[in-house]
């Protein structure tokens, strides 16, 4: 195939350590990004995740109580909903990485890691829970800025429609963190139940308000291209 350019083969030449088999060109380099920034992405993140996996159910089963258990079963479904944003990002949006974009995956699902320490003790559950939404946030506003209309073509709804999910899922992750930090200081003045189970309200809260958000924007990208993606489909 003409676009894949790859290197003339010469038999008769004696083989050359290091030789191309593909010259790089503009097709080449498109091809290349779009197969190696989504998948880079979601195999970071799964690696990530199967530590924090790993380490949640480590340290909730030897004692196990009804605070540890609400919490795990929060952070399994914070798991479920980082790793489905990022594979929904990487169907709509596109680009050539950068040490930024290189960088998101590692400072937002490595924070779903300490969480596993923290079971049980509702003050540094919640406020850990407070700087992971915090994070988050100021990670899909970095995604917003570097997000132009050109990704989604001759369509500038569609690209409206999804600054639109962004700025729904910042509002979101903003009033998580609040919640949080909220409940992380009325577990600290003492009432720690109360702290505790609040603040796994509000993370779930958090959580059902951005797969909702997601599901509804993202179907009507997919309506905008003639494509039949239904919400919760």
């Amino acid at each position: 195939m003409p676009h894949l350019n790859a290197v003339p083969y010469n038999p008769s030449r004696p083989p050359v350590r290091g030789e191309a088999i593909q010259a790089l060109n503009r097709d080449v380099l498109i091809q290349r990004s779009l197969e190696v920034s989504p998948s880079g992405f979601i195999t970071i993140i799964s690696i990530i995740q199967g530590v924090a996996l790993a380490l949640l159910a480590q340290n909730t089963f030897p004692h196990p109580n009804l605070l540890q258990a609400l919490q795990s079963i929060t952070m399994m479904l914070v798991f479920v909903t980082v790793f489905y944003f990022y594979l929904t990002q990487s169907v709509l949006i596109r680009w050539a990485p950068s040490i930024v974009d290189c960088s998101t995956p590692f400072l937002v699902a490595g924070l779903e890691i300490p969480p596993a320490y923290f079971l049980g003790d509702p003050v540094a559950w919640n406020a850990w829970q407070a700087l992971f939404w915090s994070l988050t946030t100021c990670g899909v506003w970095i995604t917003a800025k570097w997000t132009p209309r050109t990704h989604f073509g001759r369509v500038p709804i569609a690209h409206k429609t999804f600054q639109q999910l962004l700025t729904e899922i910042r509002l979101a992750c903003l009033a998580g963190s609040f919640g949080a930090a909220l409940c992380a200081l009325i577990a600290y003045q003492g009432s720690r139940l109360l702290g505790g189970v609040g603040g796994v309200v509000v993370i779930l809260g958090t959580i059902a308000t951005v797969v909702a958000r997601t599901e509804l924007r993202a179907s009507q990208i997919h309506a905008r291209y003639g494509v039949n993606r239904p919400p919760f489909n």
